[in-house]
């Protein structure tokens, strides 16, 4: 047995079963939103993109410690996300970004990660865990993660369908990113 420690006490998960970690999948994605987040850095216009976020609740006051990769590991190790339901989130943060004013950037990048997967966990996987188990996984209280996965929802616009031509692309498109060997 693992343990999760978050506010409050700490939420047991069950590690009797080894957790298949695709690392490859993994890097890849962080490859890709690194380089999101580099492009929109560069935009003319970031500056006041940044500011018009301020006040959505993706947005933190500060930088999150945790990169991109550890907070993607962190995340498929404990709730135990298969890799399409990994993929789909990707393909759901794509599409946050194109449905609404939403651009990722270093102060809400980790909390759109969190809810778009956790969106497709719930859309994609058989089992659920509660939203504490979820809370305690993304580092906030259960009532941040309620107010973020509404606001997710709206910002979506419902569209959590996936084709599988849709999901496709972007298999193929992942499967063609590439990673220096033996990075983590």
């Amino acid at each position: 047995m693992s343990s999760i420690s978050g506010q409050g006490k700490s939420t047991e998960i069950n590690t009797t079963e080894e957790i298949q970690i695709n690392e490859i999948l993994l890097n890849k994605i962080n490859k890709i939103l690194t380089i999101v987040l580099e492009e929109n850095k560069a935009l003319k216009n970031y500056k006041e993109k940044l500011s018009l976020q301020k006040n959505m609740s993706f947005t933190s006051y500060n930088k999150p410690s945790l990169s991109i990769k550890d907070y993607l590991y962190r995340i498929q190790s404990y709730s135990e996300a298969e890799d399409n339901t990994i993929i789909i989130g990707l393909m759901y943060i794509d599409r946050i970004c194109e449905h609404s004013s939403v651009i990722l950037t270093p102060y809400n990048i980790h909390r759109i990660i969190f809810v778009s997967i956790l969106m497709a966990i719930k859309y994609n996987e058989d089992i659920c865990f509660d939203y504490e188990f979820y809370a305690k996984i993304a580092g906030i209280s259960m009532k941040e993660l309620k107010i973020l996965e509404r606001e997710y929802i709206d910002l979506i616009k419902f569209h959590f369908f996936v084709g599988k031509e849709e999901f496709d692309k972007y298999k193929i498109y992942i499967d063609d990113i590439e990673i220096e060997p033996n990075k983590k």
